[in-house]
């Protein structure tokens, strides 16, 4: 797992987000359709309807599986190589850092270090593997 790969868990993350948020605002669509409301005497009237566009959802939709599917497939490969860092630090340092989210300066305040220390370290782990 390469400093690249773990970056690439953020990136799913923000482009899951994004997707998400399309789904919520999907635009709407119209249509129209002609007819009469009785039979006679036959008075042509034109109803327009509007509505979500399921076709763009049907496909954002697929497009967040997808998606969500790559997001967990790189998150157990990155589970199985944490499962092969030796140090519990430095497990909780990565998961920390790839996993939730967090910055080196939220990371470094959560377990009592400077800043540069919890840099440090993510570099060496990385360099080693």
């Amino acid at each position: 797992m390469t400093k690249s790969d773990l970056e690439q868990i953020k990136g799913l993350k923000s482009e899951i987000k994004v997707i998400q948020e399309d789904l919520q605002n999907l635009p709407m669509t119209k249509d129209s359709v002609t007819g009469s409301m009785v039979d006679y005497p036959y008075i042509k009237r034109t109803m327009v309807i509007t509505g979500l566009d399921e076709d763009k959802g049907h496909r954002l939709r697929r497009k967040l599986e997808r998606k969500l599917g790559e997001l967990q497939d790189t998150l157990f490969e990155m589970e199985d190589w944490l499962d092969s860092v030796r140090d519990a630090e430095m497990r909780t340092i990565l998961r920390l850092k790839c996993r939730n989210g967090m910055t080196n300066k939220q990371i470094a305040s959560e377990l009592g270090y400077d800043k540069s220390t919890i840099t440090k370290k993510i570099n060496k782990i990385l360099e080693e593997k």
